[in-house]
């Protein structure tokens, strides 16, 4: 049996109506509608390798990426397998 935490969250009161709205029509109480959303994985490994190799911003050196972008590549494609 899993063990369970009770907290306490703030939502807006569109993503609440939402929510409870679709925990209706899927006959599942609220805390389990949340608990399905925060356990899903948003991306796949696959395209979340792809994600990573598309990001372009300045937090890295650009030369130094496009040196090491094959490694980098391969590295996430047997990551993402």
């Amino acid at each position: 049996m899993s063990n369970y935490i009770t907290t306490n969250i703030r939502l807006l009161e569109e993503d609440y109506s939402r929510l409870k709205e679709e925990a209706f029509r899927k006959r599942k109480s609220l805390s389990a509608v949340i608990r399905d959303k925060v356990s899903k994985k948003k991306v796949d490994r696959k395209n979340y390798a792809k994600l990573l190799i598309s990001i372009k911003g300045d937090w890295f050196d650009p030369k130094e990426l496009e040196e090491n972008r094959k490694q980098v590549e391969e590295q996430l494609k047997k990551r993402a397998l």
